[in-house]
């Protein structure tokens, strides 16, 4: 059986909403604050693979640079919270 590249392209946006779900759970519902930092990060970083899907499958460079541009305010955004937990202070 072959698939074709509409089919992969699918079933890849289908793992990336079942990937969503858990990471979206943790980040409502975490315990505590580095687990929903880490979700949160999870998240950001699915939504970008997801808007890069769909920029491959309908050919539109405007999404790859959403995608772009989420993926690297989520890293961004991860590594100042990250070290407000760690030293208290952002600078």
């Amino acid at each position: 059986m072959i698939i074709t590249l509409e089919q992969a392209n699918f079933l890849a946006l289908v793992v990336m909403v079942v990937a969503l779900v858990p990471s979206t759970y943790r980040v409502l519902y975490g315990p505590t604050l580095p687990d929903r930092i880490a979700a949160s990060d999870a998240v950001g970083n699915v939504l970008a693979m997801i808007f890069a899907l769909y920029a491959f499958q309908g050919s539109s460079i405007y999404l790859m640079d959403v995608a772009m541009l989420l993926s690297i305010i989520s890293f961004v955004g991860t590594v100042i919270v990250a070290k407000y937990l760690d030293t208290g202070e952002v600078l």
